[in-house]
């Protein structure tokens, strides 16, 4: 349709679109308005010879082709740059002197370390450094400061040429890191949601289940007491080191102790709320609800002159501290400062208990499996699994994670200065606070606990009416003098502030 000018519009003429931005459209032959507008050919004048000789000469861009230059084969500064693929790696490190294995801003982190070392073997362009968004960078876990691995597995887009990455990347490592291997995985594998169930060990030196060793500080000091009065008395008392030495000898982990032990790490095993064995996490929170399939004590063995026995447990996923307590709790069960009955308690009730929490040193991540996207992806792509580089996690674990615990625990002595320095007397008292408020719900079967709650509602209800009812006014009071003069007064009790009881 004709462009119709308004009489408020001035006469000028619209601008034109030039040709370069849009060719201008022809109008079709014939009398049918609704057909197709067939856009115009530019037209563009032909330079002249003298006009063509006097112009500068102009690079001609390449034509897409035989002959043009791939797009994103050189990185900004110049390097060549490879094609990356989609890659699952498993590694091993020893976690002292670490921040946790996630990247953390302003902390020194396992990731940092590993980030590094394959930028620097040529797996991750210096343009793609610093940003794990860019190369798809999944981790299977998250270990907490001071925590080893020996089945971590991460996964990102890595450039695997030229051959040779592999050593490259482990040659920049730092000591105590070691990448075992890596295979070629779906573009879109995690690690983390893909990941069934993760394996954990906890190794503790046996001394920690000797009743006569490890005494609280407040023992201590109570026989350090004795000691000076019997000093007084003219009595030679008896050396504490001495006899917790007597004591150690005379102590032996044997198969009752060790059924025991896996009697009460049983009763973790299945679906419970978890929330009193992490941190920071509410009862009526869904992530408190985890899963253990299995948990089980081994026979002890010796490294390096200390006796340890090896606990391992599997899971779908673990929570923040969450197996650390597990173990923190178990050996103030063996020791007698807990009951597995208060250890059933914290899985069951919601009110909150205390469970102490064991050191860092003898936990380490043992493997990350991956059942279902094996059995999903057998066809297509290798299996994933730690089973391949059997060898080279027992000569890990051998060289470098247990002579670390050994040697850490004979110098520091952790776990004897954390069975020392338990306050006893505020993990008892929690428990009992906590079966106060819980009322025996925590054992009730879910139609008593339902029924249970019903009363409480009913008596909430019935104490606010109560307290309603005494704020409210009450009716005026006929009091009787002597005489039989008669007075009528407020029923209602004079309230307090400025002016009570004028």
């Amino acid at each position: 349709r004709a462009h119709v000018r308004r009489r408020d519009e001035p006469s000028q003429s619209r601008p034109s679109m030039s040709t370069e931005d849009e060719p201008t459209a022809k109008k079709p032959r014939g009398d049918d308005p609704t057909a197709p507008v067939e856009a115009a050919a530019p037209q563009t004048e032909a330079p002249t010879a003298a006009a063509a000789a006097d112009a500068p000469a102009q690079s001609i861009a390449p034509t897409e082709g035989a002959d043009a230059k791939p797009a994103g084969d050189e990185a900004e500064d110049g390097t060549a740059r490879g094609k990356k693929r989609k890659i699952a790696a498993f590694l091993a490190y020893v976690g002292k002197g670490y921040q946790g294995f996630q990247r953390n801003p302003g902390a020194r982190t396992v990731e940092d370390e590993l980030e590094r070392a394959i930028v620097a073997a040529g797996g991750i362009s210096r343009d793609n450094a610093g940003d794990f968004t860019k190369v798809q960078w999944t981790r299977a876990a998250r270990t907490d400061k001071g925590v080893s691995a020996v089945g971590q597995c991460i996964a990102l887009r890595m450039v695997l040429d030229p051959p040779g990455v592999l050593e490259r990347i482990n040659a920049a490592l730092p000591a105590g890191f070691k990448i075992f291997g890596y295979k070629r995985v779906t573009g879109g594998f995690n690690a983390k949601t893909m990941c069934d169930r993760r394996r954990y060990e906890y190794v503790i030196p046996t001394c920690a289940f000797d009743p006569r060793r490890c005494l609280p500080r407040r023992e201590v000091e109570a026989e350090a007491a004795l000691a000076a009065e019997a000093a007084e008395q003219g009595i030679e008392p008896i050396k504490t080191g001495e006899t917790e030495e007597e004591d150690a000898k005379a102590f032996v982990f044997d198969e009752d102790l060790r059924a025991r032990v896996n009697k009460i790490l049983g009763n973790y095993c299945g679906t419970h709320n978890f929330h009193n064995y992490t941190v920071r996490v509410d009862p009526n929170d869904a992530a408190a609800m985890r899963y253990i399939i299995s948990f089980e004590c081994g026979e002890p063995f010796v490294i390096d002159g200390v006796e340890f026995v090896r606990t391992t447990v599997v899971g779908q996923s673990f929570m923040l501290h969450q197996i650390r307590k597990l173990i923190g709790t178990m050996i103030c069960v063996v020791r007698g400062y807990l009951t597995e009955e208060d250890q059933i308690f914290a899985l069951k009730t919601k009110e909150s208990c205390i469970t102490p929490m064991a050191p860092e040193l003898g936990l380490f991540l043992c493997e990350c499996i991956y059942h279902a996207y094996n059995t999903r992806y057998a066809e297509s792509h290798e299996p994933l699994a730690l089973d391949d580089y059997a060898n080279d996690v027992e000569a890990f674990k051998k060289s470098h994670i247990y002579p670390h615990m050994a040697s850490t625990e004979k110098e520091e002595s952790t776990m004897e200065a954390w069975v020392r320095m338990l306050p006893l007397k505020q993990i008892r008292n929690s428990y009992e606070w906590a079966r106060k408020k819980d009322g025996g719900r925590a054992f009730m079967s879910k139609a008593d606990k339902k029924e249970a709650e019903k009363r409480d509602y009913k008596k909430r209800k019935e104490r606010d009416a109560e307290r309603r009812a005494e704020r409210e006014p009450q009716p005026p009071k006929e009091i009787i003098l002597e005489g039989g003069l008669k007075f009528t007064g407020s029923g209602s009790k004079p309230k307090g502030g400025r002016g009570a009881g004028r």
